[in-house]
């Protein structure tokens, strides 16, 4: 493919995926990500990795451990749906858990994309990952200058901010790379790391298997400290993300949006909810991957941490009738 062609295919991929609605798009060449095996190799040295990582490093860094043929990453961030914020007393569910599983409604955007490529001869092939894969998302999204990586550890849109979904598009042709943004734009602020309710933003290495956001997801036993970090929280936390400076015009957005999203839920719902229940109201959500089990565990530890009288009551009636959930039954 000769280079003005290479330039065009960049140009429409880019037009085609902003009228798809995707925030920022950038590409970036095949290549390992320099420096970050051994970063990622010293997270799981230490323990503090998520079981969720994997450990095969390459396929982490290496676009062509995943995929042999691929010369081009592009790099695609599409917002979250705006949703209104938990009541109080509410659990709370982060922005990513709300609405339409992000995972299935981006790859149908992305088929979008690479169907109109396809109707315009592209001459290649294609894969694409949206956030289950191994690749770091964000690492790449760093080279292909879509944003920089905050003290927090998310990837940070120019007049954007943070509130956002990545997915990769890899590709067997050869298009022109993007230049990377400039690193470290955070400067002396510390909102996040004062605000994280497990205080692990600014340690090194990041210790991602105390991060709240993985704590709600976790099926292990959680220590008192990590169930009184949990606050509320049902799926997720936004906490770091909504305290940045980055993000606060997208919160006032928020604010006085007529969006039918909701952040928050009816704890004593959840954890009454059937599996019938669960299916409807969860299944279709980033949330329900982990089964009703988790979330219900989840809201049974807001609740305790609420103080909310209905939690004993709940747990007696349950207990009389030998209906726990397994996985409530050590925080009994």
């Amino acid at each position: 493919m000769k280079l003005e062609q290479r330039l065009l295919w960049k140009t429409n991929i880019r037009r085609w995926g902003e009228q798809l609605g995707f925030i920022a798009i950038g590409f970036t060449s095949a290549d390992p990500i320099k420096g970050l095996g051994h970063m990622l190799l010293a997270r799981i040295k230490q323990g503090v990795a998520t079981p969720f990582e994997k450990t095969e490093i390459q396929q982490r860094i290496n676009p062509r451990a995943v995929w042999p043929v691929c010369q081009t990453v592009v790099v695609l961030a599409y917002p979250f749906p705006a949703s209104l914020p938990a009541h109080e007393g509410e659990g709370i569910l982060a922005r990513s858990a709300v609405g339409e599983d992000y995972h299935h409604f981006i790859h149908q955007k992305i088929k979008v994309l690479v169907d109109t490529m396809l109707e315009n001869d592209w001459p290649g092939n294609f894969d694409v990952q949206v956030d289950t894969g191994p690749l770091i998302e964000r690492a790449f999204a760093l080279r292909a200058g879509v944003g920089w990586i905050g003290r927090n550890q998310q990837l940070i849109i120019p007049s954007f901010g943070s509130f956002m979904a990545l997915a990769l598009l890899l590709l067997d042709q050869e298009l022109p790379s993007d230049a990377p943004l400039k690193a470290d734009q955070c400067g002396t602020c510390q909102k996040c790391v004062q605000a994280c309710p497990a205080q692990v933003i600014g340690t090194e290495p990041f210790a991602a298997n105390r991060c709240v956001a993985y704590l709600t997801q976790s099926k292990e036993v959680l220590t008192e400290e990590e169930r009184s970090q949990m606050g509320l929280r049902i799926f997720g936390c936004d906490t770091c993300q909504e305290v940045c400076p980055h993000n606060q015009r997208r919160i006032e957005e928020e604010q006085i949006s007529s969006s039918p999203l909701q952040r928050g839920v009816n704890l004593l719902e959840i954890l009454s909810m059937t599996k019938t229940e669960f299916q409807q109201r969860f299944r279709v959500t980033a949330a329900g991957w982990r089964g009703k089990g988790v979330l219900q565990r989840n809201a049974f530890l807001a609740m305790h941490n609420a103080q909310d009288e209905r939690c004993q009551h709940w747990l007696y009636e349950r207990e009389k009738h030998k209906s726990v959930p397994p996985i409530i039954i050590p925080y009994n």
